[in-house]
């Protein structure tokens, strides 16, 4: 079953739900089901394409990737969620909290 991210932080700070994620390093998330996973940008966090690690902040385990593939609609842009270990990928989204969300418990 999805969750619903409850909060996320960027260096100990609580951001709101239309924070600019897509320019931060790194930020931490927590569902509405207790759950808690660090989001890492490799590479640089500017521009198309960049690539997110998801993974568990208990055990550090993989849970998936997101990837911005650049802009879509009008005032938009397009990224793809995969799960670990999955062979296709999951799904678009029109913005990192959706596509983060999509791989959480």
């Amino acid at each position: 079953m999805q969750a619903n991210i409850k909060s996320v932080t960027v260096h100990g700070r609580t951001q709101d739900r239309d924070a600019d994620l897509d320019h931060v390093q790194q930020f931490e998330v927590e569902t509405d089901t207790g759950h808690r996973y660090v989001v890492t940008c490799e590479g640089p966090p500017v521009g198309s394409p960049s690539d997110w690690k998801v993974t568990s902040a208990g055990d550090g385990h993989l849970v998936g990737s997101v990837r911005l593939l650049g802009a879509g609609m009008p005032g938009a842009t397009n990224y793809r969620y995969k799960k670990a270990g999955a062979l296709l990928a999951g799904g678009k989204q029109f913005d990192l909290w959706n596509a983060v969300q999509s791989l959480l418990q």
